[in-house]
């Protein structure tokens, strides 16, 4: 995987390497008491965790760049977020990783689930996604929820398998099943689902069935629930967009309304759109149309890592203190407070990686 691959959880990682230093740090302390070495020690230990971590998993950390953005010649049908139009008819799109990875795994005859939050570009991702595999000539069907049978229909039509019986009269549900199932048997052809989270959970359960039978498909879902087809399909989840990706789309759409923002103004308007490009757009039209919102619609997650490195630091300074000083209530104290800290700390490293962050 490139390193440009990567996506950047968030939230609480603990390295064992730091352990081990705090270890021996705590070992000097013991052997010397409050001495020069063991003060060098600490504080050498505190800058090396504090600067690492925060620069490695704070908020500064960016999911993209100038370097990832490339431009293609993408026709958008419809709206939402992760690209923004520019000059000469160029789609922008800023997630080419995700892209390239989406269709290798397609073209493996493989199923690949894309989660994101509502506006995060996952309609934009399925345009590009269908658009490169129709341009290497293979068969795509590319439909929304609606009513099962009329999703079935949409399958068939796009796919090229009829409809109708000889007598003309419309297939019946199943009918379009079996249709369906028999051409895909034979024939290669790709299925992509965009908001597969309001499908029919019946309809999701055609799907599994398809996935069982090796039938390639790219579903697209906001919070999908942990059953039906959703369990068994690998998943990638859109992170928010770079800042710089950000400042762009909302430079663009005050462009195409013909309004002049401030770097200032921009800067403001980006707090409220987060990484999310719909909200980026949303921000810009009602600065547009003079509204006052406070506040954001996006989800933001809290790194709290320095904060909890920071605590654990500060019992074990304390700990030297009492060690050095011949005070045995603070040594006992900051003793059991560093006790805590490791036991919290490995309790948040084993949490589900749902639960790791912390929402604001």
């Amino acid at each position: 995987m490139d390193k440009g691959d990567e996506e950047d959880k968030g939230g609480w990682r603990y390295d064992w390497f730091d352990l081990g230093l705090m270890v021996l740090t705590s070992a000097i302390a013991a052997a010397n008491g409050l001495s020069l070495p063991s003060l060098v020690a600490t504080v050498c230990l505190s800058a090396y965790i504090l600067l690492s971590r925060y620069g490695e998993m704070g908020g500064t950390r960016e999911t993209g760049g100038i370097g990832e953005v490339e431009e293609l010649k993408v026709e958008a049908e419809k709206g939402g977020g992760g690209g923004v139009k520019s000059s000469g008819s160029l789609f922008r799109l800023y997630r080419q990783a995700e892209l390239r990875r989406i269709v290798a795994s397609l073209l493996a005859d493989r199923a690949i689930l894309v989660v994101g939050e509502e506006g995060s570009g996952k309609s934009v991702l399925a345009n590009a996604v269908v658009e490169a595999l129709q341009n290497d000539g293979f068969v795509v069907a590319f439909v929304e929820p609606s009513s099962i049978k009329q999703m079935l229909k949409e399958v068939a039509e796009q796919i090229g398998v009829e409809t109708q019986d000889l007598e003309g009269k419309w297939l019946t549900t199943e009918q379009l099943k079996t249709a369906i199932e028999s051409y895909l048997a034979q024939t290669t052809a790709f299925i992509v689902i965009d908001d597969c989270n309001k499908c029919p959970s019946h309809f999701r359960l055609w799907l599994k069935h398809l996935r069982k039978q090796g039938v390639p498909m790219l579903l697209l879902a906001t919070n999908p629930p942990k059953t039906d087809v959703f369990i068994s399909i690998p998943r990638i989840e859109l992170s928010g967009l770079s800042e710089y990706a950000i400042r762009e789309i909302m430079e663009q759409a005050a462009l195409d309304r013909g309004l002049s923002l401030f770097n200032s103004d921009l800067a403001r308007l980006q707090e409220r759109a987060g990484g999310n490009p719909m909200l980026a757009q949303k921000a810009i039209d009602e600065e547009y149309l003079g509204l006052e919102v406070e506040g954001a619609d996006h989800n933001r997650y809290l790194d709290v890592t320095p904060l909890i490195v920071l605590v654990g630091v500060g019992f074990m300074v304390l700990r030297f203190v009492g060690l050095g000083t011949n005070n045995h209530a603070l040594y006992i104290f900051s003793g059991i407070g560093a006790a805590i800290f490791l036991g919290v700390s490995r309790l948040l490293y084993n949490l589900p990686q749902e639960s790791r962050r912390i929402q604001s």
